[in-house]
């Protein structure tokens, strides 16, 4: 079926069954990917749920055509337009507020969603009565698994969890593969986790009501672990479904495709760190230890942003030297 075909399929489904049928949303935020989201839509027309479903998108005020591309390639996507950059919290809380299924699922639009994950993350939420959320497995290009089940953040994170130095450096020492939860699970069974991506995360719409909005504070980073802190402190739990896959073009999605953007994003993550730990982990507003969570923030961006800053470097004299494509 093409994604023409499929959209019109989906218009009269909707208009026949009424809004009260939908049983899954798929939300999906985009800037500036016009490209990315095409593949990621005609994927999902190729591998639908078998169940009714509607897709939101949510054009976060892109310059590069995504709205037109969407009302003249997929007509039966319900499209929402931001008139100015919101970020990703933002867009997503407004199709939140807009979507009418039974069951909702963030997914990024650098995503190539493959056969029946939409349909097994459905049953295992229906079969699992304490599951929150529950998040696909993320495949890279090649086929290889993405690092996106993690233990939610701790102090212990700066030294030894993704983004740290010392993972770059020792990418084998025991702290920092204990944060690697996909090295000690069987990838044939669900397991609870205690944070998930949500590049493909889906949960029932009465835990989103009871849960609320993404918190609007974290633009990208942390939104994920606050979301997922949040549905455990609700008395739910947060799961990894590995049966369920879809491709994950990290970074693809508009937020890293410049040296701007990405000196942003280092920033931007930073400022997620501080955010998240004022509002889940410190036990006192004012006090030593929020001082000393500030400097090593502070140190740990300068030593990120010296790493960063010499990979461009790099790059910058390569292409130099390639000299100018004929």
């Amino acid at each position: 079926m093409t994604a023409a075909t499929a959209s019109t399929t989906l218009d009269h489904l909707a208009a026949e069954r009424g809004a009260e049928s939908v049983m899954l949303s798929i939300i999906i935020s985009s800037y500036d990917a016009r490209k990315v989201l095409a593949d990621c839509l005609e994927s999902i027309y190729q591998n639908p749920p078998s169940e009714p479903y509607e897709i939101i998108v949510v054009d976060d005020a892109s310059t590069d055509g995504t709205s037109d591309m969407v009302r003249a390639r997929f007509s039966g996507v319900r499209l929402l337009r931001n008139e100015v950059n919101r970020h990703y919290t933002f867009s997503n809380n407004r199709a939140i507020d807009e979507a009418r299924g039974q069951y909702l699922c963030l997914l990024n639009n650098d995503t190539v969603v493959l056969p029946q994950a939409f349909d097994r993350m459905l049953a295992f939420l229906r079969e699992t009565p304490d599951a929150g959320a529950v998040g696909s497995r993320l495949l890279n290009e090649d086929g290889s698994t993405q690092w996106s089940i993690k233990p939610l953040p701790d102090l212990g994170a700066a030294l030894f969890g993704e983004r740290s130095i010392m993972i770059r450096m020792f990418p084998n020492n025991p702290f920092s593969r204990r944060r690697i939860l996909h090295l000690d699970r069987d990838m044939t069974k669900p397991s609870a986790a205690g944070y998930i991506s949500s590049a493909a995360k889906m949960m029932p719409r009465r835990v989103v009501d009871k849960v609320g909005h993404l918190d609007n504070r974290f633009a990208i980073y942390h939104v994920d672990a606050d979301y997922c802190k949040r549905i455990v402190d609700a008395g739910y739990k947060c799961y990894y479904l590995p049966t369920a896959a879809v491709v994950h073009l990290n970074h693809k999605g508009g937020t890293m495709v410049s040296p701007t953007r990405r000196f942003r994003s280092l920033l931007t993550f930073h400022e997620a760190c501080y955010v998240y730990y004022c509002k889940h982990m410190q036990r006192w507003p004012r006090g030593p230890l929020r001082i000393a969570v500030v400097l090593a923030l502070a140190c740990h961006f300068l030593c990120q942003l010296a790493v960063q800053g010499s990979g461009e470097l790099v790059s910058l004299i390569r292409a130099h030297a390639k000299g100018p494509a004929n």
